[in-house]
């Protein structure tokens, strides 16, 4: 029996949820590792807009490529993740121009922990609850 006829869709978006979390956790630590690498540009995830698209649409778009001389697309998450470059930010004091700020990436750090954690704890509650079913209640 398929999951989605027991879950419908919140398991393949609890999926989507946790790959992209995954992904800006690397993102969010390549930005702390280049913290002193002089003119190093941030990047940011944009993890909820991709989550608000994947629930209003069921498949991606696929990527192709346009010329010969382009890489093959990934054919994982990051592939269709929103990255962002952080060209600026007015508040940086920094003269090597290097956009990363280390009390903002430990912010963004925590919070995608939560998150990530958050969306484990629910699908495993949704499969206890299952086994809770086919035990009989018990």
């Amino acid at each position: 029996m398929k999951a989605d006829l027991i879950f419908g869709n919140t398991l393949g978006l609890l999926e989507r949820s946790l790959n992209l979390r995954a992904d800006n956790q690397k993102l969010i630590v390549s930005n702390l590792a280049n913290l002193d690498t002089p003119n190093y540009k941030a990047f940011k995830m944009m993890v909820a807009e991709q989550m608000e698209r994947a629930s209003v649409r069921a498949a991606p778009m696929p990527m192709a490529r346009t010329h010969s001389s382009h890489m093959a697309p990934h054919t994982g998450q990051m592939a269709n993740a929103v990255v962002e470059r952080v060209e600026s930010n007015p508040r940086s004091i920094r003269g090597d121009g290097n956009t990363v700020e280390l009390e903002t990436e430990m912010s963004n750090l925590a919070e995608n922990t939560l998150l990530y954690n958050t969306a484990t704890r629910i699908v495993a509650n949704k499969f206890n609850l299952l086994k809770s079913v086919i035990k009989g209640g018990t």
